[in-house]
């Protein structure tokens, strides 16, 4: 038994709870120098961890079934637009570049033209 994050209904108990990310941020590691143990025969091996850059979770909810339901479908949405944008900026850009090219094409036959 829980109460949903996001609606406020207390769940009845035996329902699964589901966690929906709600906002994350950048995150660098630093390397760590032996961080890891590891045997290797009979000796201990200490190797490092390289560190490195990506996302962590900075806020996240408990939500019942209908929320995490209403909440993916809006994702999903989310991701669909984002992704016809840049799919509408990726064609604007071929049609721009494919008009520079016919036009230095034009520009080109022109040239021998007048000088012969």
């Amino acid at each position: 038994m829980y109460r949903c994050e996001l609606c406020n209904v207390v769940v009845p108990p035996g329902t699964r709870a589901n966690r929906v990310v709600l906002e994350t941020r950048p995150a660098e590691y630093p390397s760590r120098p032996k961080a890891h143990k590891r045997r290797v025969g009979r000796k201990l091996k200490y190797f490092d961890d390289p560190g490195g850059a990506g996302f962590e979770i900075a806020r996240e909810a408990v939500v019942c079934r209908v929320c995490y339901e209403r909440f993916e479908a809006e994702k999903r949405a989310q991701q669909a637009a984002e992704q016809m944008a840049d799919t509408a900026v990726s064609v604007a850009y071929e049609a721009a570049v494919a008009e520079e090219t016919a036009e230095a094409e034009a520009t080109e036959a022109q040239a021998p033209a007048e000088g012969g």
